[in-house]
């Protein structure tokens, strides 16, 4: 039987480093503020949110452990940076330990990190309450704030592009799917001022 948000909230309280149970605390607010505006299923929200980043008490070390002992494919960008593997390690603590059956909070969950091409509105809520979130700072983060409350499509290619902005300053690889996420609501955005 899957808990409930306070229930979620204390195991993770005790489960997570203090700093990650914050900056969950904070998803949790971001995500139910925009579940609300856009008439997305609140409790769904904060359960997406509280635990979206459920795995995080693991280290790189430990996720990529725990991926290869649930006989998981793993990408070469995975194997370069474990921390990629966390939402879907999260999508599954959430399912086996936490009880979640819903398939659209999973999905949200699973999604959070570098997004995908056909995200449902929670799971575009989620993606973007854990990048603007009050104590995220980076360039442009005030207008990907902004975008957030004037139109979900808008605001992921914007936090993508950021997102990979940073990535190329930092001489880093890009996971394939953080492109593809922004593309494809680069396209969504430029469809809707161009009808």
């Amino acid at each position: 039987m899957a808990l409930t948000c306070s229930e979620i909230e204390k195991t993770l309280k005790d489960l997570l480093p203090k700093d990650r149970f914050e900056h969950s605390k904070r998803v949790v607010k971001s995500a139910e503020i925009l579940a609300k505006k856009y008439k997305v299923n609140i409790k769904n929200a904060g359960i997406a949110a509280w635990l979206h980043d459920c795995s995080r008490f693991l280290d790189r070390k430990g996720m990529l452990k725990t991926a290869k002992n649930l006989g998981w494919k793993i990408s070469d960008m995975e194997k370069f940076e474990p921390k990629l593997l966390h939402a879907r390690l999260s999508a599954e603590i959430a399912k086996r330990s936490f009880g979640i059956s819903n398939k659209e909070i999973l999905k949200a969950i699973k999604e959070h990190t570098v997004g995908s091409e056909n995200m449902s509105p929670l799971s575009k809520i989620i993606y973007l309450a854990d990048h603007i979130e009050i104590d995220r700072y980076y360039p442009n983060v005030v207008i990907v704030r902004k975008l957030a409350f004037k139109n979900l499509n808008q605001a992921i290619a914007a936090s993508t592009s950021q997102m990979i902005q940073h990535l190329l300053d930092q001489g880093l690889p890009i996971d394939e799917q953080t492109v593809k996420t922004r593309n494809r609501y680069l396209r969504r955005s430029v469809l809707i001022h161009a009808s």
